[in-house]
């Protein structure tokens, strides 16, 4: 920690989702008790780098029985 998560997105419909997780719910009553770190900013347009390494293709098989 302290960890940024850049979020791609309609920011309200992002700051509903965080609102009505169960999980940031949770994490928030640690937040207040006891003073964890939390902040959620509105930055505007990112752009994020395209990926540039290899993909190595992978698929399953189902076992025949």
């Amino acid at each position: 920690p302290p960890y940024k998560i850049t979020a791609v997105g309609d920011p309200g419909r992002l700051q509903q989702a965080l609102a009505a997780s169960p999980a940031i719910q949770n994490y928030m009553v640690y937040v207040n008790v006891y003073g964890l770190g939390w902040k959620v900013e509105e930055n505007g347009p990112v752009t994020l780098p395209g990926y540039s390494g290899t993909v190595d293709l992978h698929y399953a098989k189902p076992v025949e029985q």
